[in-house]
C-alpha cells in the first residue's frame, strides 16, 4: 500500500524534471518557428494569407482573448502554461488595462519570458511565476479570465480534472475558462497509429493527451455551464503545413551550417510535429479544438 502511494509522486516528479529538461535544451529553437515564441499552431481566419506564419499564431490568440468574453476596466487574466509569454504580451498589446499573470512550471522560460516583457511598457507589467496549474498557490476566485493554449495536455489523465477543479477555484463566479488544445476525438486510435501516438507523447513528454468527450464531461461537472467546443483543425492545418519547411530550413541553418549540437529533446522537438498528421483528422482521431466555458 505504502509502495503504491508513493509510486504517484515519484512518477510526477521524474515527468517534471524531464518536461523541464526538454523545455531547456528545445525551448530556444522555438525561435525558428515564431520570431515572437509563440509556442504553439496558428489560426487561419477568412481572407488572411496563409504563408504569413507569425500572422496565424498571433490570429490564435486573438481568438482565444474573443472568446474569454472579458469585461470591466482592469479584468485579471491567467495563462496557464505561459512559455515565453507571448500571448500575455498580445493581450497586452489589446488590453493595457488588464492585469496579466502567467504560469509555467520551467525555471528557464521564467526567466526568458521576464527579459521578452521588458521590450515594451505594456508588456513589463506582465506578472510571471513558477507553478503547477492543477495545484496554484492564488487566492479562489482571484481571476475574471483563464486560458490554456497548447498546455492542457500536459495535465493529469484523459479528462484533465485536477486542471478544470483547479481553474474552477481560481475563477470567480462568471468568470471564462478557454482551452485551445489538441485533443483525442470521437474514435479510438488503433494499431499502427497508437504506436505513432505513443511516440507523440514520448517526444513532448505528454502522459496523455485529453479525450473531447471526457474533457467536456469534466467541466460540466466541475460546474461550468455555457460550453461551446469547436472543432478547428481547418483553420489550425494552414499553420501544421508550415512544418515541413521550417524543419528543413531549422537543421540547415541551425545544425549544419552553425553546428548546433542535436540533443535527445532537441530531435524530439523536430520529430513530433511531424508524427502528428500520422494520427491527426482525418487519417486519425486527433484534432484541434477550442474549448470554452463559464463558471456558475
Amino acid at each position: 500500500m505504502a509502495e503504491t502511494m508513493l509510486a504517484a509522486p515519484i512518477a510526477s516528479n521524474l515527468r517534471e524534471n524531464e518536461f523541464q529538461r526538454y523545455y531547456e535544451e528545445a525551448g530556444p529553437d522555438y525561435a525558428a518557428w515564431s520570431a515572437g515564441f509563440n509556442m504553439h499552431f496558428g489560426y487561419l481566419r477568412r481572407g488572411a494569407n496563409p504563408l504569413n506564419r507569425e500572422d496565424m499564431l498571433e490570429e490564435m490568440n486573438r481568438q482565444v482573448l474573443q472568446r474569454l468574453r472579458v469585461t470591466g476596466d482592469r479584468p485579471r487574466i491567467l495563462d496557464l502554461g505561459c512559455g515565453l509569454g507571448a500571448t500575455l504580451r498580445s493581450i497586452a498589446r489589446a488590453l493595457p488595462s488588464a492585469q496579466l499573470h502567467g504560469i509555467t512550471l520551467v525555471p528557464w522560460q521564467l526567466e526568458q519570458g521576464r527579459r521578452l516583457n521588458q521590450g515594451s511598457e505594456r508588456s513589463r507589467k506582465i506578472e510571471l511565476r513558477v507553478a503547477d496549474y492543477e495545484d496554484t498557490a492564488f487566492p479562489a476566485e482571484t481571476f475574471d479570465a483563464l486560458y490554456a493554449i497548447e498546455s492542457s495536455c500536459y495535465g493529469t489523465g484523459a479528462n484533465k480534472a485536477q486542471m478544470i477543479c483547479e481553474a474552477h477555484r481560481l475563477l470567480r463566479p462568471g468568470g471564462r475558462l478557454v482551452v485551445a488544445d489538441g485533443f483525442i476525438g470521437p474514435g479510438k486510435l488503433r494499431g499502427p497509429q497508437w504506436a505513432v501516438y505513443r511516440k507523440l507523447c514520448e517526444c513532448w513528454v505528454i502522459e496523455t493527451l485529453g479525450e473531447i468527450g471526457p474533457f467536456v464531461s469534466e467541466l460540466e461537472n466541475a460546474g461550468f455551464h455555457d460550453l461551446a467546443v469547436e472543432q478547428i483543425q481547418a483553420r489550425v492545418a494552414p499553420s501544421v503545413f508550415h512544418v515541413p519547411w521550417v524543419t528543413v530550413k531549422f537543421l540547415l541553418t541551425s545544425v549544419l551550417l552553425r553546428g548546433r549540437k542535436m540533443t535527445r529533446a532537441r530531435w524530439n522537438n523536430v520529430l513530433a510535429p511531424i508524427l502528428l498528421p500520422l494520427v491527426g483528422y482525418p487519417i486519425g482521431p486527433v484534432a484541434y479544438f477550442l474549448v470554452s466555458a463559464t463558471r456558475r
